[in-house]
């Protein structure tokens, strides 16, 4: 079984489902993280490049602390666009991974790339099993796609997944950000759960987990309500 999940930033996967890449390559999924962004524009005092090299190796080694493969698009943080040609370039990725279930960001949310980044998914998750439109790799049909968020009124996530022996494992990945959990800590602004960015997230998933009577979990709400839960 294959999992991909799409996200924006290099830090994005470990914090919104980290435990839950975790879980899948424990059991022996292949499991990759695409990366839209370099994380460019999450930081101060250096270089758009410079903070860009650093951000892609503290993913790298985010993803292997998941047991997860790692894949850069090389979109611009903060200016991710929604457009033809970038809903073919997913098209072609997804076709390529050929996974059986995507995870990625839930439509509503205060990032303009997070919210580009789940429609831009959402319709190359549409178009990579139409067997017309021609790519280098061959038409995939992967079986659902998986949304996770902030709490919002919006977002109420109607699947859960234990991830209690897989917190350590997602804080530790998270941790491998040394740049974004100093930087956020400090630069947080209207993102103000990110005061305390360990404990903040270890809230969450308690929190969570209480709906299943876990320790922790972490929440998705699926594209087809009606398939099997490919997660778990």
């Amino acid at each position: 079984m294959h999992l991909t999940a799409v996200v924006a930033h290099p830090d994005d996967a470990d914090i919104f489902c980290g435990g839950t890449l975790a879980k899948h390559a424990d059991r022996g999924d292949d499991v990759t993280i695409v990366y839209m962004t370099r994380g460019e524009y999450g930081g101060s005092d250096t270089t758009e490049e410079k903070l860009a090299a650093t951000r892609e190796a503290e993913a790298e080694a985010a993803a292997e602390a998941l047991g997860a493969n790692a894949l850069f698009l090389g979109f611009e943080d903060g200016r991710v666009t929604y457009s033809l040609e970038n809903r073919l370039e997913l098209v072609e990725v997804l076709r390529r991974l050929d996974p059986d279930a995507v995870l990625t960001h839930f439509r509503d949310d205060m990032h303009p790339d997070h919210r580009t980044t789940s429609r831009l998914v959402t319709d190359a998750y549409y178009m990579c099993s139409l067997p017309l439109l021609e790519t280098e790799a061959d038409p995939c049909e992967p079986s659902n796609v998986y949304y996770f968020g902030k709490p919002t009124s919006s977002f109420e996530p109607e699947i859960h997944i234990d991830i209690s022996e897989y917190q350590s494992t997602k804080q530790k990945a998270i941790l491998e950000h040394e740049s974004q959990v100093e930087w956020l800590e400090e630069h947080g602004g209207i993102d103000t759960e990110f005061d305390g960015l360990i404990e903040g997230v270890r809230a969450e998933a308690r929190v969570l987990g209480r709906t299943r009577g876990v320790e922790f979990a972490e929440g998705f709400v699926a594209l087809h309500k009606g398939a099997d839960d490919y997660l778990g």
